[in-house]
């Protein structure tokens, strides 16, 4: 069972380096599209990354849940020097040096109608590297950020409107430390990991947006949301310190959305950290485009300058979501890629103006919400 639970923590880790920029209970929507996702969202996920978008709720839309799970891709070789560790013989794990491993799993619910909504998330991070061939230790990131959330928008003229969230978020972690390999063989979960992290943290932030559809063919939609305006600090519950602030994230995005018989196609631009100088543009940059058929949802992108493709399948109330994609971990692109890959479940409750049941098919082509 050690053995078990030590591929587990491995394959389920994210590598938090200094340069991997920060965000949590990513949307793999969003990552099917290259990151590109404030201008198009138009449901209870608009909570979460635009509170300007609740002004586009035609109903209401509860989001019973959303999870999703990602781990970054491991080579055969990899899992045959896995199947090999003798936690007594760190020699055993000279073939791991260097190598990262990388797990993410996130959650979220909401409920949210026409001007207003309220949810919470959670986010669990690990990452494991090896190093240090003289005395062998895993440099581990550990973070764990949950919170409430409550939002809500007013329009401001035609097709224009501005949202603003506020959040009560909780911290655990979210820094690095070296770890024994005995600390890490031993470890049963990621929350026995996390119990080497004592510090802990309660914070507020807020969000705020703005957007607007110009009454033009294609529907042209323009976003902007600044995240955690002036960053997130925490004030200390546990350990011996307060956690690490979570920075703040200005965005901005532009899209447009086809209506054609039988299938909604959208495509659209962002650019995320607008107003962190010291990551190159190319590493802020998000292209993506989606083709939306009965049933089935084709992603494709450009994340940080890598390909990303998504598929989403759809029956009834539930959503089946997938994504293959590439986060940068270096100063620019090209640099340090890490092929990741996700899956998540969403189920899906929404109602019309009328009160009208929707499923998902019918949510997206009969209200837009999805374009």
């Amino acid at each position: 069972m050690k053995y078990l639970a030590l591929v587990l923590i491995l394959t389920t880790t994210l590598t938090a380096k200094a340069q991997e920029m920060y965000e949590s209970a990513r949307s793999i929507r969003s990552l099917g599209m290259g990151g590109m996702y404030i201008p198009i969202v138009r449901d209870a996920d608009a909570l979460f990354y635009n509170p300007a978008a609740l002004n586009r709720l035609e109903g209401l839309n509860i989001l019973l849940g959303s999870i999703g799970v990602g781990t970054n891709s491991i080579d055969e070789q990899t899992l045959q020097v896995l199947q090999g560790i003798d936690p007594n013989d760190p020699s055993t794990f000279n073939d791991l040096f260097g190598e990262r491993f990388w797990v993410n799993a996130n959650g979220r619910a909401a409920i949210a109608m026409p001007h207003f909504g309220i949810g919470y998330f959670t986010d669990y991070s690990v990452s494991l590297e090896l190093h240090n061939p003289s005395f062998p230790e895993f440099d581990t990131y550990f973070a764990n950020d949950s919170g409430f959330v409550v939002g809500t928008s007013f329009g401001i003229g035609p097709g224009s409107s501005v949202g603003i969230n506020l959040k009560r978020l909780n911290r655990w972690g979210g820094y690095s430390q070296d770890l024994g390999l005995s600390t890490v063989v031993d470890g049963a979960s990621m929350e026995e990991i996390g119990e080497n992290f004592n510090r802990k943290g309660v914070g507020y932030g807020m969000d705020l947006a703005v957007m607007t559809e110009i009454p033009a063919p294609f529907s042209p939609t323009i976003a902007v949301v600044w995240q955690n305006v002036g960053d997130v600090a925490f004030t200390k519950t546990d350990g011996d310190d307060a956690p690490p602030h979570i920075p703040q994230n200005l965005s901005a995005g532009a899209a447009i959305g086809f209506d054609l018989p039988g299938l909604d196609w959208t495509f659209g631009v962002e650019g995320r950290h607008l107003l962190n100088n010291d990551v190159q543009l190319g590493k802020k940059l998000h292209v993506g485009t989606e083709v939306s058929l009965p049933f089935i949802d084709v992603r494709a992108g450009l994340n940080q300058g890598y390909m990303s493709y998504g598929v989403g399948l759809n029956f009834l109330i539930f959503r089946l979501d997938a994504v293959s994609y590439v986060e940068e971990l270096g100063v620019y692109p090209g640099q340090t890629a890490d092929n990741r890959y996700m899956v998540g479940l969403t189920i899906d409750l929404s109602f019309d103006a009328n009160f009208n049941f929707q499923d998902n098919n019918g949510k997206k082509r009969k209200l837009k919400q999805r374009r």
